[in-house]
């Protein structure tokens, strides 16, 4: 039994989570509850219906014209302006990332997946990026969008402060233009009506998103595929996790139970601290991602953490008897070392507890 306890000579109390790690056995035992089993091709089974061109050049310069006309008329009616990749240099984004360059590390939705830039949309990867638009709106806070052809299918991803993890943007004008830019249809901008008090409002929670006060400069989004609950078996019981949209909470076999929210801290970590003030903010996390050896995983630390690797929480699949299922792996350490490995239901958790997975890094 592990236990990962992230404490510096500073911070008594700001992250608990205390997970198991099974034995040395490899063997997996057979799997009787049903478990939901992802496909990395379900973002792609969601879209629409479109006319499917499979051979020939699918993108060229005329479409990325009209393409970025559009893309500069509607980041002025979002009060954005909009970074185009030229080709040639990376676009380096606020929150880190520098594209196409980082698209060979690339997961969508989680899952691993094959992206990569391809000016003519006629590659084999899974997904073909045409263009990619940038938007910093702060120092640290970036949204970038990949119009990419799947399958031939013009489909739009989004990053949204997310690492390196895409999904299907769900803003209407931008999945609908772009379709008719591929099919050769014309493009309609409406700007978003808005009154005076709701402007009002609207600036103030963007205004909030970004600044949040006492260095947190906005939340670190959990990629959906590591949303819900999930369980772990040790040698001490269960451990169960529930993961949201910026939170992590646990319960431990015990009963013991906490939660972590999930900032991106913008201040350094001050040398001295009073035990008041850890205790006052011992539920928030300087969180980030991190790509280690193919995982995406959100690294965490207290927030007056000045010492240690933290946690490390990434979505992974593994095949267990033919079915690809959904899974949570924990790290710690210097080099993320698994931990502990969640299961979407308690029962699977109980009959895969003693399991270790060729492909995941055990100490």
């Amino acid at each position: 039994m592990k236990k990962l306890t992230i404490i510096s000579s500073v911070i008594l109390s700001s992250l608990l989570i205390l997970t198991g790690c099974g034995s040395n056995s490899s063997k997996k035992s057979n799997v009787t509850s049903k478990v939901k089993v992802v496909k990395q091709s379900s973002s792609k089974e969601k879209q629409k219906s479109v006319t499917k061109k499979k051979s020939g050049v699918l993108w060229n310069n005329d479409k990325d014209s009209r393409l970025e006309d559009f893309m500069k008329q509607w980041g002025e009616a979002m009060d954005q302006t909009y970074t185009k990749y030229d080709g040639t240099n990376n676009i380096q984004t606020a929150s880190g990332m520098s594209y196409p360059q980082d698209f060979d590390s690339a997961t969508v939705d989680g899952h691993d997946v094959s992206m990569a830039w391809n000016k003519k949309g006629t590659g084999k990867n899974d997904y073909n990026v045409v263009a990619i638009y940038n938007y910093n709106n702060s120092s640290s806070s970036s949204i970038t969008y990949a119009f990419t052809l799947a399958d031939g299918e013009p489909i739009v991803l989004v990053n949204e402060d997310s690492g390196n993890n895409w999904s299907e943007t769900k803003n209407k004008s931008l999945k609908e233009n772009f379709v008719n830019i591929f099919d050769g249809k014309a493009t309609h901008v409406e700007k978003p009506k808005v009154s005076s008090s709701s402007s009002a409002k609207s600036s103030s929670l963007t205004k909030a998103t970004e600044d949040l006060g006492e260095g947190r400069g906005g939340y670190v989004t959990t990629p959906e595929a590591m949303r819900g609950t999930w369980y772990s078996k040790g040698e001490s019981g269960t451990t169960k996790l529930v993961i949201s949209e910026r939170e992590i909470a646990y319960t431990d076999s015990n009963g013991q139970s906490g939660r972590t929210i999930l900032y991106k801290k913008t201040i350094p970590t001050p040398t001295q601290v009073s035990e008041k003030e850890i205790d006052a903010k011992r539920e928030w996390g300087d969180a980030r991602y991190a790509n280690i050896r193919g995982l995406q995983y959100i690294n965490i630390l207290g927030w007056y953490q000045s010492a240690g690797a933290g946690a490390y929480y990434a979505a992974h699949t593994e095949e267990i008897d033919g079915s690809r299922v959904p899974i949570i792996v924990e790290g710690g350490g210097a080099e993320a070392w698994t931990y502990a490995v969640y299961y979407p239901s308690e029962d699977l958790a109980n009959q895969q507890g003693d399991t270790k997975y060729e492909d995941l890094y055990y100490q």
